[in-house]
């Protein structure tokens, strides 16, 4: 494709390759999406998997590694200098090209090849190697082969920051120069001083900033300046954002609460818009998916014959009276600080233990949340709230499929002590439990994503994408992607409540699964709901008085909430829909050269 459509991706997650949550996902769609339309060539570090894609797909090794020395108290080390030396591997993936970073001496491997992303003993290594990496990357193409060289490159998150101050220095260095486009997808304000920069190769050389009042050329220095404010080290993202030519995130909430005014105000507010997240899960694919892979097992276990109907009830019996606790894998965790945690609280505890959980004696209305441990996911929230809803619906059972890491171990021991209070009601797999990802979602009657704060929140639409009903904070992206069943019961999708409010929160799932439950007595129910003493007594249990209402005169509503939770996402969040925002604006950078 011709020269003036290429288009970098720096990142540090991209599935495929190598993620940890949602991240991952919004570079390869995007990418997957609008490469007919660019020549796209994704910049990484290896993260350990350059093995494993060689088996895989089409590589080359680069002709050239760049080698150096490092001081490397600036990373985390007390001796003083090492030598480092990074290959460079390009992969066929798709229709994209991709570039990994990867140690070839022990010492720089330690750090670019470290299979936990961000794990807080190397990270800091990671980005440095990463971003010298890109700086002699660049140094070669200008040398060999300009015409490899993008017009525009588009950043993924703080990470990639230093690497791109580094790419345009040479650029300019050379009379060149690149547009640029920044997706912050959630805020963390890592700062990090002037000299680590240095560390990582840059210099005190200009380069370009796209200011309200026009181009100007200012060094690494100067831009720390005006990004520090009252505050003596500017985050990384707010420089990452005023020197990129177009700023975004993943939604216009997030945009406007907390990247405008967090990432520089008037500095970026006139080049900042939003791009919505995406998602292609499809629930008629997913059912199919969860029937081939475990069907066989579920009629064996639960002793169902091959010409009766496997229920949504038969599915949830089977998820949790058996298969939590009969994974055919252990759940995926990189982290050895993690797995040791996790050992050791499974020695006292025994309803948690890394892919030998207990199942449940029995099963029960179910609700499902995943996520990254987090204080921003609001887990405790949930947790807290056992005893009220039990108290109401006593066989109420609460699935937790999260992500730890090295951050989280804290909320590991916490989160467990839970699960041998309520032994009846709550497990908790921590990792990647992909055996039954898709299960879950089939079986459950509610998800709950109580995050603090939410940019996007990528596992809401997983689980409208799955007919799943959502209870979600009013917050970020969640407010944008979810409909509130009590202001639009036509087109409702969930429940939206407030953050932080456990009250609230009992009293929306306690609505929810009851109508749910009226849902499923009355489509096996012949007389009218007026004649129905059961289910009127059922109604008469929700508590917000807006379902209630709802499900009196419509009692599968519930039903109803399913099936626009499917075609909220099929309609308005598929990748290729979202994508095309993205196609606008790098057209845009293209003009503004």
């Amino acid at each position: 494709m011709e020269n003036q459509k290429k288009v970098w991706v720096f990142t540090f997650e991209y599935a495929g390759v190598a993620k940890f949550g949602g991240l991952g996902e919004v570079p390869a769609n995007q990418v997957k999406n609008i490469s007919d339309s660019f020549n796209i060539s994704v910049i990484m570090p290896s993260h350990g998997q350059v093995e494993r894609l060689k088996e895989l797909y089409e590589w080359k090794k680069y002709p050239f590694n760049c080698v150096g020395q490092i001081n490397t108290e600036q990373i985390g080390l007390s001796i003083s200098e090492r030598s480092y030396n990074i290959a460079f591997y390009e992969f066929r993936i798709g229709k994209a090209k991709v570039i990994l970073l990867s140690g070839d001496n022990d010492f720089t491997r330690s750090f670019l090849d470290e299979s936990t992303i961000y794990s807080p003993d190397t990270f800091k290594g990671k980005i440095c190697f990463f971003s010298i990496g890109v700086r002699s990357l660049v140094e070669y193409l200008i040398d060999k082969d300009k015409n490899e060289l993008p017009k525009v490159v588009h950043l993924h998150d703080y990470h990639v920051v230093i690497p791109f101050i580094n790419m345009k220095q040479i650029l300019i260095e050379s009379g060149l120069d690149v547009s640029s486009i920044i997706t912050i997808h959630l805020l963390t304000y890592p700062r990090l001083e002037l000299s680590y920069f240095y560390t990582c190769g840059v210099d005190n050389s200009p380069i370009s900033i796209h200011l309200k009042e026009g181009v100007k050329f200012l060094t690494i220095e100067e831009i720390f300046k005006i990004a520090s404010g009252n505050q003596d080290i500017p985050s990384v993202e707010k420089i990452g954002a005023i020197i990129s030519d177009i700023v975004t995130t993943v939604s216009q909430s997030y945009l406007n609460s907390d990247i405008i005014p967090n990432c520089g105000k008037d500095l970026i507010e006139f080049k900042a818009d939003f791009i919505w997240d995406g998602c292609d899960w499809d629930y008629y694919e997913i059912y199919s998916n969860v029937m081939d892979k475990h069907s066989s097992e579920m009629r064996r276990i639960l002793n169902i014959s091959e010409d009766s109907t496997l229920t949504k009830n038969h599915m949830k019996k089977y998820l949790l009276e058996y298969k939590i606790g009969h994974l055919s894998q252990s759940p995926l965790i990189r982290s050895s600080k993690v797995l040791k945690t996790i050992n050791e609280i499974s020695n006292g505890n025994p309803f948690i233990k890394n892919g030998t959980i207990l199942p449940f004696n029995s099963y029960g209305p179910l609700l499902i949340t995943t996520g990254r441990i987090s204080p921003q996911k609001g887990f405790e929230i949930i947790l807290e709230s056992i005893p009220a809803v039990i108290d109401k619906i006593p066989d109420m059972k609460f699935l937790f499929l999260i992500l730890p890491t090295d951050y989280s171990l804290d909320e590991i021991n916490e989160y467990a002590t839970y699960v041998k209070k309520y032994p009846d009601n709550l497990r908790i797999i921590f990792g990647v439990a992909s055996d039954i990802f898709y299960l879950a979602h089939i079986a459950a009657d509610v998800y709950c994503a109580l995050s603090r704060w939410e940019p996007f929140g990528i596992m809401a639409l997983e689980a409208m994408a799955s007919k799943l009903p959502v209870i979600a904070t009013r917050v970020g992206g969640l407010q944008e992607t979810i409909i509130d069943i009590r202001d639009y019961p036509k087109i409702g999708t969930g429940v939206l409540i407030e953050k932080d409010n456990p009250t609230e929160f009992q009293e929306a799932l306690i609505s929810m699964i009851k109508a749910a439950q009226v849902a499923n007595k009355a489509k096996n129910s012949v007389a009218p709901i007026s004649n129905d003493v059961e289910i009127l007594n059922m109604v008469n249990q929700i508590p917000d008085a807006a379902i209630k209402s709802n499900v009196l005169l419509n009692p599968t509503f519930y039903e109803e909430i399913k099936e626009n939770c499917y075609r909220r996402v099929k309609q308005n969040f598929s990748w290729k829909k979202v994508s095309q925002k993205l196609v606008e604006l790098y057209l845009k950078l293209f003009k503004l050269q």
